[in-house]
């Protein structure tokens, strides 16, 4: 069934798994290992792991007992979930409508007039089918997004506070777009145009970016962790205070000619992060 939802990602249902394990076993799972064991468990939800998701939940109903029955069966169906949404990354959303919402506006800093989207009023478009234009000139406010039709243009939009959740991003545009405090997580984000786009406090996790350009894209603070990136253009691009880990790279274009800065550090400081950079996302840098 193609019944696209707001789903948990893997990340935050392995911060409740850890918490459980920590409370069933204090004496395997101790709180100053936290870091490692949430790691470890979205590995396994993500299948990086050997461990399979059904030996880990047998392990974590086994340690629970009958005190966390509840909670650990809701993770199960959590679990559920984030597993069928991410099945359907194959799929492209394909339903379409011409329906007419009546959107509240807000004014932005430069004087253009955005529509405004909430959660409510996304949900009620996906489940009909999104309209031409719903996503252009548009104020998106802590929006979960879990499905988009191919192409979407989200030129001169705002994103506050919102996700991208599990979810197929094909051929979208975000020229011009500012995007804030929010997360791709568990995406498919394929042949996206992010020109001149500003992207601050933002995060990619374990997600793949194919054919992705940041052409003169200003990003601030934003991380880019346990993700596949393939033909990712950064043409003059400003990255300050960014980061990447865990990643996989292939194809890395015109790194070389972006800004990376790394705000209120020490020349030395900017240098050492910059070659962080070219190193994880293996680009060799041109002899001084």
């Amino acid at each position: 069934m193609n019944d696209y939802k707001a789903v948990r990602s893997s990340l935050d249902i392995s911060k409740s798994i850890a918490f459980y394990l920590e409370m069933s076993d204090p004496a395997a799972f101790r709180l100053r290992d936290r870091a490692g064991s949430i790691r470890t468990i979205n590995d396994i939800l993500q299948g990086r792991s050997e461990k399979t998701v059904e030996a880990m939940l047998a392990e974590l109903e086994q340690k629970g007992g009958t005190y966390y029955a509840g909670e650990i069966a809701i993770l199960r169906q959590n679990i559920q979930d984030f597993q069928h949404q991410k099945m359907m990354l194959t799929q492209p959303y394909c339903k379409s409508s011409g329906k007419t919402y009546r959107f509240r506006t807000f004014d932005n800093s430069i004087g253009r007039s955005l529509k405004i989207v909430d959660q409510k009023l996304f949900d009620k478009a996906a489940k009909a089918g999104f309209p031409p234009e719903f996503f252009r000139e548009t104020y998106f406010d802590q929006v979960n997004i879990y499905c988009l039709p191919e192409h979407a243009d989200f030129y001169g939009s705002t994103f506050q506070n919102c996700a991208f959740a599990v979810c197929r991003i094909s051929a979208p545009s975000f020229i011009g777009a500012s995007i804030y405090n929010s997360e791709f997580h568990s995406c498919v984000l394929e042949y996206a145009d992010f020109f001149e786009a500003g992207i601050a406090h933002t995060h990619f996790h374990d997600s793949a970016l194919s054919h992705v350009t940041f052409q003169k894209a200003r990003m601030k603070s934003c991380n880019t962790i346990d993700c596949t990136l393939d033909s990712i253009n950064y043409l003059t691009a400003t990255l300050d205070g960014c980061s990447f880990g865990r990643v996989t790279a292939s194809d890395v274009r015109n790194l070389d000619t972006a800004t990376i800065t790394q705000g209120g550090a020490g020349q030395e400081e900017c240098r050492r992060n910059r070659d962080t950079i070219f190193q994880a996302l293996g680009v060799e840098q041109e002899a001084a």
